[in-house]
């Protein structure tokens, strides 16, 4: 089966602070096979197809609104980032504006098949760089390069 990763960078200006910022979940995971978990990561809501012909749209709105309680509104999406891991598999990053966002951030820690993660929350640019999880800095930053031809970084 082809599979996809999408993650949702959703993101949004704070004029507290004059910077951008990013909605991210604290994540730690537990090996099905050892029990062992992970140290805590932080991440951008994402996650795989469920079916080989899911459309990437459909697995970004599913999952973004599976770990942050938030619906995407339709073609409010932006595809920066891709990355071919394999001729089965390929990762993509979107970039979603919170305000093609509808609905309340979840409150309450969720566990997704043995992920424990906490509610969402807004993490600024200046401090997300040094926290967030490898696998997920390609896609932060071309969502950064997309934004700061917009001067908004």
């Amino acid at each position: 089966m082809k599979s996809h990763f999408v993650c949702g960078m959703i993101w949004r200006w704070n004029d507290e602070i004059s910077e951008v910022e990013f909605l991210v979940i604290d994540s730690v995971s537990t090996d099905r096979r050892t029990g062992q978990t992970s140290p805590k990561q932080t991440k951008f809501p994402g996650g795989c197809n469920r079916v080989s012909d899911e459309p990437l749209e459909v697995t970004l709105q599913r999952e973004v609104l599976e770990e942050t309680y938030l619906a995407c509104l339709p073609n409010h999406s932006k595809k920066v980032w891709e990355k071919k891991v394999s001729e089965e598999h390929v990762k993509y990053g979107f970039l979603i504006a919170a305000d093609a966002c509808r609905g309340e951030l979840r409150k309450e820690p969720l566990n997704d098949n043995g992920d424990n993660m906490s509610p969402p929350y807004w993490e600024a640019v200046s401090t997300l760089k040094y926290k967030l999880f490898d696998g997920h800095q390609g896609p932060f930053l071309k969502a950064l390069e997309y934004l700061e031809y917009r001067g908004l970084v």
